[in-house]
């Protein structure tokens, strides 16, 4: 929480594993005497009169997050998700805007995670059905965090899709093919290459023939053919 220079307060968010105690609403309303911006279970998010500098600290908050994020599992995940994501979009020459926004995205995509219990990032094996449908919410918590930024709306769809599939079969919307935001199809790419070849605390990480391999068998189903053949290319560089 933060206040200005009469002692008002202009913004907040708060992060909680659980749902908002009962009342819990109604009493912050009473306390700040102010409107949330948005609410998820266990996420609130609130933002008063926007001035450029808190636009800039909240900003700098979320990569901070995406960093903490990134400690948790001990990899650079969100790092070197973006610098793939940057070189797919290269490669397929999309517009410096594009690529800019496709790389932001990529670089906070998984900061919903934060709101996810830190024991089941961590957990040494495959996550059980109830595990798994709280991990699949993180997509929406992360578009929830950036909801207050006016600099981050362009790619808020981009990260809230990144989990979606080619044949409508994903997360959280089962959006499918061209209704995916292209950014969100080469930032799925990205994200699974990454994934693949860091590992994870249950699975080594594999070789990038390996995880060629499992992009090409995934090809169609849960990636845009498209954007696997240009990171299949891209990928002869290295």
């Amino acid at each position: 929480m933060e206040l200005d220079r009469k002692n008002q307060i202009f913004g907040f968010f708060a992060l909680d594993n659980g749902e908002l105690p009962e009342g819990s609403q109604k009493n912050l309303n009473e306390i700040t005497g102010t409107p949330f911006k948005a609410e998820l279970a266990g996420l609130t998010v609130y933002v008063g009169p926007v001035v450029q500098k808190m636009q800039e600290n909240y900003c700098k908050a979320l990569f901070m997050l995406a960093d903490s994020i990134d400690r948790c599992d001990q990899s650079a995940h969100s790092r070197v998700t973006a610098l793939w994501a940057k070189r797919i979009a290269e490669y397929m020459r999309l517009s410096e805007e594009e690529i800019d926004e496709i790389t932001l995205a990529a670089r906070l995509h998984d900061i919903g995670k934060a709101v996810v219990p830190r024991e089941l990032l961590t957990k040494p094996g495959p996550l059980n059905e109830r595990e798994w449908e709280i991990i699949k919410r993180h997509a929406e918590y992360s578009a929830a965090l950036m909801e207050p930024s006016s600099k981050l709306q362009t790619i808020i769809p981009l990260v809230r899709a990144h989990h979606e599939h080619f044949n409508g079969k994903g997360y959280p919307h089962q959006a499918a093919g061209q209704k995916i935001p292209l950014g969100a199809r080469i930032l799925s790419v990205a994200d699974a290459f990454s994934t693949m070849t860091t590992g994870r605390a249950y699975r080594d990480p594999m070789d990038y023939n390996q995880a060629k391999q499992e992009l090409m068998r995934c090809s169609g189903t849960q990636f845009d053919p498209e954007v696997v053949k240009n990171i299949i290319l891209l990928l002869r560089r290295f």
